[in-house]
C-alpha cells in the first residue's frame, strides 16, 4: 500500500511516500520515477538485511531495523525480534518502505501531517530515532529479569529451565546489542546536508551509544551470571568429590585389615589367639578414630557436613 504522508504547498508533489507490504511492480515503479538506484531496490525487498546505509548520487539508502512489541520473550533470532524498515531519500523526496505496520511511525506521521517542513532530512532522523527508541523498552525489561534472576542466584541451584532462560536473554540482548551496533555504524556515515540538523544526528548518535552501553552492561551481568552457575556447579561437584574422598579414605584401611584375614593361610598373626577377633575389631574402631580425629584437625570435618 503507498500512501502519500506529506505533499509540497506550492507543486502539489509528494515529499514522503510511506509504502506498506509493497509489490513488487510498486517498488520498481517508484524506483523508476525517482531514479532509485536497483541495488537499493533489491536490498530494500530483502527481509533479512542489517541496517547499513549507502549513497548514490544525490540519493540516501539506509535500512534501520525497529524492535517488534508483538515478539516472544522465547524468540532469539533477529527475522523474529525485529522489523526492517528502508529510507530513501532525495532532494525533493522521501520514502519509507516497510512490509509492516510500525507503531513508532504513527505519532511521526501524524506529526507532519499537519506540518510543512522545509527539510526532510529532519523527518529520516526522527525516524530513525523513533526506531532505535523501540528498543528501550526490552532493555529496561532485560534490566528487569537480570535483578531479578541475580536475587535468586543461590535458589533453585539445580533448575536447569531457569538458566536456559537466562540464557535465552542473554541471546536476545545480544541481539539487540548487535542491531544497535550496526545502526550505529549507519548513522556515524550519514552526514548531513546543512548545520541545522547536525544536532539531530549527534543526539541520534548520542541515544544509540547510551543504548548501546546499556546492552552491553546487560550482556556482561549476564555472561556473569553464567559463571556463576557454573563455579555453584563445580562446587557441587567438589562436595560430592569430597564426601566420596572421605568414604574412601576411612575404608581404604579396612578393607585392606579385612581382605589381609580373609586370606586362608594357618599361621595367620592373632588367628588362634583366644582374643584374637576383639584384638582386630579394636584395631579397626581405633582407625576410625584416628581418621576422624585427622579429618577433624584438618577442619575438613565441617566442610562436608
Amino acid at each position: 500500500m503507498i500512501k502519500t504522508i506529506l505533499t509540497d504547498d506550492k507543486t502539489g508533489e509528494p515529499l514522503w511516500i510511506d509504502v506498506t507490504d509493497p509489490k513488487d511492480g510498486e517498488l520498481l515503479e517508484l524506483a523508476k520515477k525517482y531514479n532509485l538506484h536497483s541495488t537499493f531496490v533489491q536490498d530494500c525487498m530483502q527481509p533479512f538485511h542489517l541496517p547499513k546505509h549507502e549513497k548514490i548520487g544525490a540519493t540516501t539508502f539506509i535500512i534501520v531495523r525497529s524492535y517488534e512489541n508483538n515478539s516472544s520473550g522465547r524468540t532469539n533470532n533477529v527475522q523474529s525480534m525485529t522489523r526492517k524498515i528502508a529510507l530513501f531519500l532525495g532532494d525533493r523526496f522521501l520514502i519509507s518502505v516497510h512490509r509492516r505496520e510500525q507503531p513508532f511511525l504513527d505519532p511521526i506521521i501524524a506529526k507532519y501531517q499537519t506540518q510543512n517542513p522545509i527539510f526532510l532530512q529532519k523527518i529520516m532522523l526522527e525516524i530513525l530515532l523513533g526506531a532505535v527508541e523501540t528498543f528501550h523498552l526490552p532493555i529496561e525489561n532485560a534490566e528487569e529479569q537480570v535483578h531479578k534472576y541475580e536475587t535468586n542466584i543461590f535458589t533453585a541451584q539445580n533448575n536447569p529451565k531457569k538458566w536456559q532462560r537466562v540464557f535465552l536473554l542473554k541471546t536476545r540482548v545480544s541481539i539487540i546489542k548487535r542491531m544497535l551496533w550496526h545502526t550505529l555504524n549507519s548513522v556515524q556515515k550519514f552526514i548531513p546536508n546543512t548545520d541545522t540538523h547536525a544536532y539531530l544526528t549527534q543526539d541520534l548518535r548520542e541515544r544509540i551509544e547510551n543504548l548501546l552501553f546499556f546492552a552491553d552492561s546487560l550482556e556482561d551481568n549476564l555472561n556473569d551470571l553464567l559463571n556463576v552457575q557454573i563455579s555453584l556447579a563445580s562446587n557441587t561437584t567438589n562436595d560430592v568429590m569430597r564426601v566420596l574422598t572421605l568414604f574412601s579414605v576411612v575404608f581404604m584401611p579396612l578393607n585392606f585389615i579385612v581382605g589381609v584375614y580373609g586370606m586362608n593361610f594357618s599361621d595367620m598373626p592373632l588367628l588362634h589367639e583366644p582374643y584374637g577377633f576383639w584384638i582386630i575389631v579394636g584395631l579397626i574402631f581405633t582407625m576410625l578414630i584416628g581418621i576422624y580425629l585427622w579429618f577433624k584437625n584438618k577442619g575438613w570435618v565441617k566442610k562436608i557436613i
